[in-house]
Parts: C-alpha cells; structure tokens; sequence
C-alpha cells in the first residue's frame, strides 16, 4: 500500500497477506478465526492462491469494492441509458472492470413516440458509454477498461463491427472500447448452409430478443416468422459474408471477442428460464444474469457482479492439495461478499442473493511443463481434465459445507444445481473423442448433498487471463501459453520483465505461444476445461502471420476455429 500521489510505501507484501486474512475473516468466531486467517495467510504468501488486484489494492482500505468484473445491463429506454452510464462511472471508480450488455438499443432510423422523432442509432450512446468508463482511472492502479455487448443479428452490425477499426472518422468509431458479439446456434447454421442473416431491429421483433438467451428453439421460430413478415424493417446478408467481416476485424484488431449465448444459457449454472444470462464481463469469463436499471439506485434492476481468485497450479505439490486450497478460497471470497461496500444498490442485492464467486486457474504452462506435458500434441488433456475435475468438486463441496454452516444463497433455486444439474451432465459430447478420461471424484454423493442442503454461492468458477495477477507470483497468465521465455510487461508502476518459473530446468519442455502450429490442442484444452467449469473461460486463439504466404493468415483458417470452437466449447 502506498500514496500513489508520493509514492510513499507504507506496507511489507507479509503485512498485505495478513492484513487481508484478518480483514476477511474478522467476523468468524474465535475459535476458528486465527486457524482459517493463518491457512489463508499460508496458501496467499506461498503464492498457491492467486488474488486479483482489487482484493490485493483495496482490501483492509476505506475503499472497499473488491469484485473483480461488473456486469450491467441497460435497456432501450434514456433513463435506463443514462442509468447505466451512471452505474459504470461508479464502478470503474472502484477498481472493476465492466461489461456493458447494450444489445437492447434500437437501429438507426427507428421511430420513437410513433414517428415524432427517429433514432440516432447505437453509435452516439456507445460513446456516451465509452466517455464513462474513460472518466476514471481507478485511483491510479490501472484504467478503466469495458467490453460492450451486442447480438449478431442487430440491424447496425456492419456499422458496429467497425467501431474498433482505424479506418473512419471519430464520428463514426469507438476505438477504446472492446466488444463482445452474440452468437447462436442458428447463426452458424445459416453460415454452414452457405444462407443468409436476416437483421433486425430489437425494439421491432417482439419477443426476439429475449428468446435468443432463454429458449433457442423459440428465438429459430420467431426469428423465420419475422422474416416473412414484409412490414417489419430488416435487412438481408450473405451468413459469409457476415462472419468475414466479423472474423476481419477479429483479425486487425484483435479485440473483438465472441459469446456464444446459447451455451452460456444451456451449460452455465443458472436455469435460463427465470435467470438467462445476457451478456459477459470484460475478460469473457463470466456468465450471469442480469436486468437493467432505469436509475441509477434502482432496485429492480440487477447488477452482476463476481469476486475472482485463482489457484496457481505451479505452485502445487499434489491434487491433494486442491480441498484444503479451495476450502480457503470459498470461505475468504464469500466473507468478501458481506465485507465489501456496494455503492449501487441493483448490485448489493443480486451479491447478496445469488453469491456468485470465480475460482480459476492460472500458470498452466509452468504446470504442463513440469508434468512433461504439451498444449498441442494431446499430452496434457488427461491432466488437464483431472486437475479441473478437482477443482470445480472441491470448490462446489467447500461451497457446499458452507450452505451448511451458514445457509444456502437465496436465489438458490434459480440454479441447475438445485435441480441436481451440473457442468459434467450438459457438456459437449464431442469433446469424448479426444479425451476418454472417466471422472475419478464421487459426483453423486456430492450432487444429493447439493440438492439437500444446497450451494452457499450460485457460480463457483470461471477462468480469468490473469495478467495483472500473474507478475505478482511470476506466473505464466492464466491458462495462456507464454509468448516468449521473457515477457516484458508494462504498467503504471512501469516496466516489468518476467522470466517464466524453473526457466534453467524447464526450458527444453515449455511450449511457446509462436512455436505451436495451430489452435487445434488449445482448443482441446479449452473444451475439456468447459467440461467442469460453470461460467466462461477467457480463452483466445494465435495465428502468426509469418508461417503464412504473403504474410497473410487465411480468413478460412479463421473461420474453421471457430466453428472447431463452438463444436467443442459450451
């Protein structure tokens, strides 16, 4: 901790790591306190818990906001528009990242109050957006950043694929924003078929919108009912034509992200039915429900928020290690919980009802590479697979025994768990073609204790990048291959170098990001992670454009990971 305006430093890093312990856990009883902030305080200095930057910057100071990834959701409405806006400027303040779900916003062009006046279209209340979340800089530990949300079929999308791009004038360009696009099942169809994309306006398809989160099979028949009805305003597009303009802008910015809703809706932990999830956060991990505000304390509204740690599996002996370490990490994030401020109430209310927590993972390569395995050849997926077995049961059982201490979360019954539903009953089949590891951990013991007594927390997992984290324990980011032996970093502290863990014993067995032909193994990873997981993963693809002729990566190549992507991934 220091005065960030003289640089003033007024802590040791042992004082931070017990400092939190003791903030986190002051309100158990004293026969137990010492015990769980001494294993805490163990497993965070030894670097086997990883935390995220707001716990590690705010936690045991007056600003007391530690959730990691803010998700708010506006609808098509001003007041809910500025609403939003409000609830970012909030947020940003306090060390969170946001993802904004703007998918609401009508077209350009669309009549409001019957014809009086027509619509300005998304761009102007993008920027509007964009000028929140820029309007802080976080009290000087890093800038406010937000991916902002939009479906694929909405009437603008050409115009909005392109806001990132340096091409354009600043009247027609939000450059400093990210973007996360929302697809289903139906848009890959469309594009697999060689069809077309029929694009409408959300405001002008009742019904549409909130269908293609809660039930695809309702969003297929309204979506072709719409198409044939003549007086509804829509414009019709080539699917692959479409996806390469998507896939183009993926390419020369490389920041436009995916979301795929649908399996965000049928393989996360909420029933889509009364909670769908709408949008994700800024690093794509996170999948929760949310609703929007129409001001700014509304309490009607909901806003998501999820408090993130990490397990540094360098730093682990065994997977034995796994319940003892998860066990402390539901029991500090969910202390986190009741400890922190929430300085909008939508968000206080939807903590405190549905708990939600991420547990990730992080320094994964160091792990392949100390167990002899690779991203792309298949070596590590049977690992792999058994390492996130035991941790999303170990942390579902930690979260478990809590509901028995201290009551399950309110909106419990929102969850899958609740109906005994869990990532390993709804994953995709697929992925048993590359790995046949059978599950080694009792599931339906825990399964009938979770429908019993149910879950303290509704989510208890989701893989983060990690990469402001990772320099503090000289991980490798998250689940990410490393670019490079050394790693330079920047921040506002300055410049960092990093040489990856047990460089001298271990650099004959690292496979580097640019040395790894394809995303094929990658990719195998990730869908094997899915398999466990109850939220999202932050996962990206690589393509050097020097292994390519011309210099150039094929935009087939693009496009074949990422349907590879969606057969495998949910």
């Amino acid at each position: 901790m220091q005065n960030r305006t003289t640089g003033e430093i007024f802590e040791s890093p042992q004082q931070l790591y017990m400092l939190v312990g003791m903030c986190l856990f002051q309100e158990y009883e004293a026969d137990m306190r010492m015990n769980i902030v001494k294993r805490f305080y163990d497993a965070v200095s030894t670097f086997k818990i990883s935390l995220p930057t707001p716990i590690m910057s705010g936690v045991r100071t007056p600003t007391r906001q530690f959730s990691s990834c803010v998700l708010i959701e506006t609808a098509d409405d001003l007041d809910s528009i500025s609403a939003t806006a409000g609830a970012i400027v909030k947020y940003v303040s306090q060390r969170a990242g946001i993802g904004v779900n703007a998918g609401r916003i009508r077209a350009l062009g669309s009549p409001i109050r019957g014809g009086e006046a027509m619509h300005t279209g998304c761009i102007p209340f993008y920027k509007h957006f964009h000028t929140a979340v820029k309007s802080c800089s976080q009290g000087g530990v890093r800038g406010g950043a937000a991916t902002l949300f939009y479906p694929f079929w909405h009437l603008e999308v050409k115009d909005l694929l392109v806001l990132k791009n340096n091409a354009g004038t600043d009247e027609n360009r939000v450059r400093h924003l990210d973007y996360g696009v929302q697809f289903n099942g139906l848009m890959y169809q469309r594009f697999v078929e060689d069809g077309n994309i029929t694009l409408f306006s959300p405001d002008e398809t009742t019904g549409l919108y909130e269908a293609f989160f809660e039930d695809q099979d309702e969003f297929k028949r309204l979506y072709e009912q719409y198409e044939q009805n003549n007086s509804i305003r829509k414009k019709t597009i080539k699917a692959r034509e479409l996806f390469a303009t998507f896939m183009q802008e993926r390419a020369n910015t490389g920041r436009i992200y995916v979301q795929n809703v649908d399996h965000c809706n049928t393989h996360g932990a909420f029933d889509s039915k009364v909670a769908p999830v709408r949008q994700s956060n800024l690093c794509m991990e996170i999948t929760l429900p949310t609703k929007p505000l129409y001001s700014v304390q509304d309490e009607n509204g909901e806003i998501a928020l999820c408090t993130l740690s990490a397990v540094n599996l360098g730093a682990l002996d065994s997977l034995d290690e796994l319940e003892e370490i998860t066990e402390i990490i539901v029991r500090a994030l969910d202390s986190l919980l009741d400890y922190q401020d929430y300085p909008i109430k939508a968000a206080q209310l939807a903590s405190m009802n549905r708990r939600t927590l991420g547990i990730g993972i992080t320094n994964l390569a160091y792990y392949l590479a100390k167990n002899g395995a690779k991203y792309s050849d298949g070596s590590g997926n049977d690992l792999v697979h058994n390492t996130l077995e035991a941790l999303q049961y170990y942390s579902l059982k930690a979260s478990n025994k809590l509901a028995q201490e201290k009551g399950k979360c309110p909106l419990f019954h929102q969850t899958q768990y609740a109906k005994g539903i869990m990532p390993i009953d709804t994953f995709k089949q697929d992925i048993n073609t590359f790995c046949h590891t059978s599950l080694q951990l009792d599931w339906e013991t825990l399964r009938k204790n979770i429908v019993k007594t149910g879950l303290r927390n509704s989510t208890l997992t989701a893989l983060m990048p990690c990469e402001s984290s990772s320099q503090i324990s000289n991980s490798t980011n998250g689940i990410e291959p490393p670019r490079g032996f050394i790693t330079v970093k920047q921040s506002k502290d300055g410049l960092l170098k990093q040489v990856v863990p047990e460089y001298e014993n271990l650099k004959n067995q690292y496979e580097l990001l640019w040395d790894i032909k394809d995303n094929e193994g990658y990719l195998q990873l990730c869908a094997i992670m899915q398999k466990f997981v109850d939220q999202a993963i932050s996962a990206n693809t690589h393509y050097d454009p020097s292994k390519f002729e011309g210099g150039k990566v094929p935009m087939k190549l693009f496009l074949i990971d990422l349907l590879k992507a969606y057969k495998v991934r949910c």
